[in-house]
């Protein structure tokens, strides 16, 4: 059953990755961006039970999805490029980004630190050294998937672990705190 639902999957994924980084890169205008954007969505579509709980085509599933992905890094972006712009007009002190720059770096060094070997390796190698899954997969001599669920566990428990931080910085830029 596990075999045909992942058969399955790297259909959906082959037929669709194309025509949705395509779609992605329209709103993004950077391929790599537009990337990574994809492959959450079927990082996402994978970690749940998608055959019965997709009520929709999958087809028009998988563009809302990019869609709203898209648009939420788009305004990330533009939050970040607002507060920058912010702090250069208004005089802001420069130490103080760095200070918020090296805290999140801590934080994120405590988080990885708990995570296991495996998926601390998978997610640096594929953050801080700019590796695709697949040379990590080659480098690591793991299944592609194994890398992707690897990869998964990271970013799910980073998100768990950096949401206080997040949310309180986020908070003190936007209210000058």
């Amino acid at each position: 059953m596990l075999l045909q639902k992942e058969q399955t999957f790297e259909r959906v994924f082959r037929e669709h990755f194309k025509e949705l980084h395509r779609y992605a890169f329209r709103f993004l205008e950077d391929s790599d961006v537009a990337e990574e954007i994809v492959q959450q969505v079927f990082m996402r579509l994978w970690e749940r039970d998608w055959e019965d709980e997709i009520h929709t085509s999958l087809k028009a599933y998988l563009y809302r999805s990019v869609y709203h992905e898209s648009l939420n890094t788009l305004k990330r972006d533009q939050l970040k490029r607002k507060y920058q712009t912010h702090q250069v007009a208004s005089g802001g002190d420069v130490a103080y980004l760095d200070e918020g720059d090296s805290e999140l770096k801590r934080q994120l060094q405590l988080a990885l630190s708990h995570l296991p070997e495996k998926s601390r390796t998978v997610f640096e190698m594929s953050r801080f050294q700019d590796l695709k899954y697949k040379e990590i997969a080659d480098v690591l001599n793991l299944s592609l998937k194994t890398v992707e669920g690897h990869m998964s566990k990271a970013l799910r428990h980073l998100r768990v672990h950096l949401v206080e931080y997040l949310t309180v910085l986020a908070v003190s830029l936007m209210f000058g705190l």
